[in-house]
């Protein structure tokens, strides 16, 4: 037995150098039970599945489509290590990793403002495989998975979710390696914002009254772009959003003795448009059809002073806000003289 492990030991070289992967499996099945036909290895190509052939069964449909197409890095496939590495029997890289890498890439940080910073490291492993991955562009993970082993997971309980941001699709907002805008994204805010969101975009090219912040396209300052607790993603509830511009009204409000409810309360977009209208002050309507929505048109007619007043409109004796007066009357119409009471059989003489 121990002469015929010798004799084995002595040829098996000779079987093995310079043959083909067919000629190694006849070898060392030959000697040895269990070897792996070539048809088995693990790193296969997936097959094709634009040529299934016809009246494949589901279950090998299902085999087919689950078994992962896996990608290449060309020096890798190409067997040409000494692209990369100092030479075919070395692990070691022929520089640092990123100039290694713009070797065959084009260099994408060139005048970029913001540059990611695994990618400013050179650390391009750290999402890139250099060989092969199951996924496209050679990454070690997809998508959020891939993003979240540096990023801090979002908190699980916000109760309103950026549809992009909740699927995880991170690069349909931000640039993975580098962006003239901040936050990586990769257009201006503005101009990212409005791709999706095209009817607000229309809203503002058209309307001829604009909110600054949404004409600006600073759309951050107001909205969150991946989740909040707050409807339609806004980082803080409308009034308090509201005030961090407009201070100056938010401290007459808290100075003043008598408020309008709808701005007491911070709802400022029950009245205004956020982004763009065809009405002064961004009224969501013209007055006085914006105060009907609360106020019963019926039963101001029914107020004498009210008689001559629709034409010039409710703000023009009523503060929209704010005011001394428990009716919000302006200055102005609280000096005007009160309309007299209508008399009837004769004049205020005779009628005694």
């Amino acid at each position: 037995m121990r002469r015929l492990t010798q004799i084995l030991l002595i040829l098996m070289p000779g079987l093995l150098v310079g043959c083909n992967s067919e000629k190694h499996y006849k070898a060392l099945s030959f000697f040895f039970d269990g070897v792996p036909a070539p048809a088995a290895r693990t790193n296969a190509p997936a097959a094709n599945l634009t040529s299934i052939p016809a009246g494949t069964n589901a279950a090998a449909m299902a085999a087919i489509a689950l078994k992962p197409q896996i990608v290449s890095h060309p020096p890798f496939s190409d067997h040409k290590c000494g692209e990369c590495h100092e030479s075919k029997y070395s692990v070691r890289l022929k520089g640092p990793q990123k100039q290694v890498c713009f070797e065959c890439h084009d260099d994408f940080l060139a005048h970029k403002k913001v540059v990611h910073q695994p990618v400013d490291n050179g650390e391009c492993t750290s999402c890139h495989d250099p060989h092969e991955s199951p996924n496209k562009f050679l990454l070690v993970k997809t998508g959020q998975a891939l993003c979240m082993e540096c990023h801090d997971p979002f908190p699980k309980g916000a109760k309103f979710k950026h549809a992009p941001a909740e699927k995880g699709e991170c690069l349909r907002c931000h640039n993975p390696h580098a962006s003239d805008s901040k936050g990586l994204l990769a257009k201006p805010e503005g101009k990212l914002c409005l791709g999706c969101h095209e009817a607000i975009s229309k809203q503002i090219q058209t309307a001829k009254v604009k909110h600054q912040p949404a004409e600006n396209g600073e759309c951050l300052s107001c909205h969150s772009p991946h989740q909040s607790d707050v409807k339609h993603l806004l980082i803080k509830p409308p009034g308090k959003l509201c005030w961090d511009c407009h201070d100056d009204l938010e401290k007459q409000m808290k100075e003043a003795k008598y408020t309008h409810q709808p701005a007491a309360d911070g709802d400022c977009d029950s009245c205004h448009s956020p982004h763009a209208v065809d009405n002064a002050a961004l009224l969501l309507k013209p007055i006085p059809a914006v105060c009907y929505e609360c106020h019963e048109k019926a039963d101001l007619e029914k107020i004498p002073a009210h008689k001559d007043a629709w034409e010039t409109g409710c703000i023009q004796c009523h503060d929209p806000h704010l005011g001394k007066d428990a009716k919000l009357l302006k200055a102005a119409a609280l000096q005007a003289p009160a309309t007299p009471k209508p008399v009837s059989g004769g004049d205020a003489e005779g009628s005694k």
